[in-house]
């Protein structure tokens, strides 16, 4: 039984078929165009790169909020209201590519064999994944958006409407932000990285605010092991994957957890995980 799984990101589509084992093969990468409806487009033809594949069914992960099926809404794609049925002629089936990220990290990756898996991404902004017994913990179709768990409700404004979410003070906009006050020169770096280069030349300032964003990033997700008491947690996306003083000081920070005793551990799949777990979703026998 093969399945496609697609993965739409950012400024990538990437693709491949996975079997009943979840292993990988016939991977198809392509780079999105600039206009949004090109990239559907672009979706509609890497799916064509398996039409001499007879596969059970098709998942898609997507940079977005996700409900019956439907992109509502993506910043980063500049996209919303995309029926991918529609668009790509077949039935498919669709989720935010964090919770697709977190249940392949729990089935097949450095969650795999623990009942209950709390999956985090650290990127722009922070995404997130409950995993049961091997099934996604889906809700009313919005589970997983932890990033907007509220810390500080006059801290700053967030693009969903409140203030003070967990991801604007911890995400990678929160670093971002930081890194660009901190050091202003060398603009054509993200803050991030500007920030993770400050701490390794060994700037007081940059370490002491690197150690703040840690701090609420441990409190954040010690908040969600207080209320879902995971066996397992694991953290990953790019600033997790990426070696470096941000990985270092967040997977220290997770450590220090209260209501969580058990491993924390860095994500394993690296960019396999968003198709693999696209693929899971849709055929998840």
């Amino acid at each position: 039984m093969t399945t496609i799984g697609i993965d739409l990101g950012a400024t990538h589509v990437r693709a491949g078929l996975v079997d009943q084992a979840g292993r990988l093969s016939r991977v198809v990468r392509r780079v999105l165009p600039p206009d949004p409806a090109a990239r559907v487009r672009t979706t509609r033809q890497v799916l064509a790169e398996y039409a001499d594949v007879a596969v059970a069914a098709v998942g898609v992960a997507v940079a977005g909020t996700v409900r019956d099926g439907v992109l509502t809404w993506s910043a980063n794609l500049g996209l919303s209201g995309v029926d991918f049925a529609a668009e790509l002629g077949r039935p498919v089936t669709v989720l935010n590519d964090a919770r697709a990220a977190g249940l392949a990290e729990a089935r097949l990756g450095a969650g795999a064999g623990a009942a209950t898996v709390l999956v985090v991404t650290v990127g722009t902004g922070l995404g997130g994944a409950l995993v049961t017994g091997g099934r996604l913990h889906e809700g009313t179709g919005h589970a997983g958006e932890v990033g907007h768990l509220v810390l500080d409700a006059d801290g700053p404004p967030c693009g969903c409407g409140n203030r003070g979410c967990w991801e604007q003070l911890a995400g990678g906009v929160a670093l971002n932000r930081t890194g660009a006050a901190l050091a202003p020169t060398g603009a054509a770096q993200p803050g991030a990285a500007r920030l993770a280069a400050a701490v390794t030349a060994g700037q007081p300032r940059a370490t002491a605010a690197l150690e703040r964003h840690a701090a609420q990033f441990a409190r954040g997700l010690d908040s969600l092991c207080a209320v879902l008491a995971p066996h397992t947690v694991v953290l990953g996306g790019g600033l997790i994957a990426r070696p470096g003083p941000i990985r270092d000081a967040y997977l220290a920070a997770a450590g220090t957890l209260r209501w969580h005793s058990g491993p924390v551990h860095p994500a394993r799949l690296g960019d396999d995980a968003g198709v693999l777990g696209a693929a899971l979703a849709a055929n998840p026998s």
